[in-house]
């Protein structure tokens, strides 16, 4: 008697869980439950399996975590982490800074020097670009930047000669530094300067 209504609740179980899901988010059942008169050694239980290929279907409704948004982003969409804190760290965002602002129209040389949550930008034009240092090159710079590494609340541009070779002085000798702090110091110095010539 026990191991027929054991039967009998396991194909209510089944019952209830087909009615509550769609198609699209259960497997088809491999084996269907049979309700027999007399007792059997071992009850058809049926089985019922998640689907594996939509495994992110129907997560539209959570808030906007479809995969795309914050369960499993793309990794080659993801900046740096915030700020810089290791000579490493520095050098390769420096070098990746770079290269996103030399590849603007506007820009034929571009050096940087960033450390914790500042950088500093000296800017060399392309000969046909006439606008100068405007408030849309700031935000395409910044853009950029942001781009790379998240975290950087300070940005200092300048197209001064002047401040643009110190500035590629210290990015040179980022290959022997091994100080934070005295990157961070030369960094401020430079980024005073900047906001002493733009004033």
């Amino acid at each position: 008697m026990k191991k027929t209504l054991l039967t009998l609740s396991a194909l209510g179980l089944v019952l209830v869980l087909g009615g509550c899901k769609s198609a699209r988010d259960m497997t088809t059942v491999t084996e269907q439950p049979t309700a027999t008169a007399s007792p059997s050694a071992s009850p058809n239980i049926t089985t019922v399996l998640p689907s594996t290929t939509n495994a992110l279907d129907g997560m539209e409704d959570m808030g906007g975590m479809n995969g795309t948004d914050g369960v499993l982003p793309d990794a080659t969409m993801i900046p740096e982490s915030t700020g810089v804190t290791s000579m490493d760290r520095a050098r390769r965002v420096i070098e990746q800074i770079e290269e996103e602002l030399e590849r603007l129209s506007e820009v034929d040389d571009a050096q940087v020097v960033i450390a914790g949550n500042k950088a500093a930008v000296g800017l060399e034009f392309d000969d046909q670009y006439k606008a100068g240092l405007d408030d849309r090159l700031r935000g395409i710079v910044k853009d950029r930047i942001s781009s790379v590494i998240s975290g950087i609340s300070t940005v200092a541009i300048t197209t001064d000669e002047g401040i643009m070779d110190a500035i590629e002085s210290l990015g040179e000798r980022l290959e022997t530094m091994s100080d934070m702090n005295a990157l961070q110091s030369d960094l401020d110095a430079i980024i005073k300067k900047i906001n002493g010539v733009s004033a």
